[in-house]
């Protein structure tokens, strides 16, 4: 039997709702072997996940999700040297304009009709990174705001219902390049994969492919072919992708909050439930964790 794995995940120092070490507790629990710590544009909670791994005997991968400016787009990195000062600088810089953004959108929020203060967005963020779950958390955990919610009890179900990229509430902040990010995580030792594709290009599979065509310019590694945002249609595209322009497949849940999701009407998809919350549709992932490691060594080695 194949190990379980899976190589996109959240935790407190983001904006996931578990710790690291409650994050591979679960994972122990599950039967998970391999995971990555995957945070958004942190690397915060890196080094209590590989200490609590070790404990639990199921290996982490030392990783990150970056924001990047084009089309809303993050970039993940494995096995990265969560040191690197370049990266850290950078991220850095990142952290201080996700802040500005933020205290934008309470701001936004506030004018909306909504009950939230920066200090109720505060205690919901734990960790490095303040993003827009720890804003829905803020809002959903005022009483005041009930009736305006109409029945929406989730997170997820706020964000997006008034959080997405496209909303007015929504402010945009400046991000890194998707060029820039992925010599960020190259220079650091890393290997750099589109996350998640087809949330931001859903029904264009051209521009999709456009759009990869640029990343693979840009020295792109591989692209996330199995994600609980991807319906059976985009693995099978984005499987037939990885095997045009030879670059390798991941999987990841992007698990952020443990419970029941709702189903989004459109393409019934929902969030992960839990960690390994993720479809292959009957296509094989043996290979996936022995290729990554080949291509984490060999980056490893060029860079030594």
């Amino acid at each position: 039997m194949a190990q379980l794995f899976d190589l996109q995940i959240q935790s407190t120092a983001s904006d996931g709702k578990h710790t690291p070490v409650e994050i591979l507790t679960m994972a122990r629990d599950l039967g998970i072997g391999v995971i990555a710590l995957t945070d958004h544009d942190t690397i915060a909670g890196v080094d209590e996940a590989m200490a609590a791994g070790a404990a639990h005997g199921v290996r982490v991968i030392p990783g990150i999700e970056i924001s990047v400016e084009e089309r809303g787009a993050h970039i993940l990195g494995y096995g990265i040297d969560h040191r690197e000062a370049r990266l850290l600088d950078a991220l850095e810089q990142s952290k201080q304009g996700r802040m500005m953004g933020a205290k934008q959108m309470v701001d936004n929020l506030r004018a909306a009709g909504f009950a939230i203060t920066w200090e109720d967005v505060a205690a919901q963020s734990t960790g490095d990174v303040v993003a827009r779950p720890h804003l829905a958390r803020a809002v959903l955990s005022r009483p005041e705001n009930k009736e305006k919610l109409a029945g929406i009890a989730t997170s997820h179900e706020f964000i997006q219902k008034y959080l997405t990229n496209e909303s007015p509430l929504y402010v945009r902040r400046a991000h890194i390049s998707a060029r820039n990010a992925i010599a960020l995580i190259r220079g650091a030792g890393g290997v750099g994969v589109w996350s998640h594709p087809a949330l931001h290009f859903r029904d264009d599979p051209e521009g999709l492919e456009q759009f990869l065509q640029e990343l693979i310019a840009w020295e792109i590694d591989g692209v996330e072919v199995f994600n609980p945002s991807q319906t059976e249609d985009d693995a099978e595209f984005l499987q037939g992708l990885t095997v045009k322009y030879k670059l390798l497949r991941t999987a990841g849940s992007d698990f952020h909050e443990k419970g029941e999701h709702a189903l989004d009407s459109e393409s019934g998809l929902h969030a992960a439930r839990t960690l390994g919350d993720f479809e292959t549709y009957g296509f094989s992932t043996d290979d996936i964790i022995v290729r990554l490691d080949d291509a984490m060594v060999k980056r490893k080695t060029a860079r030594a």
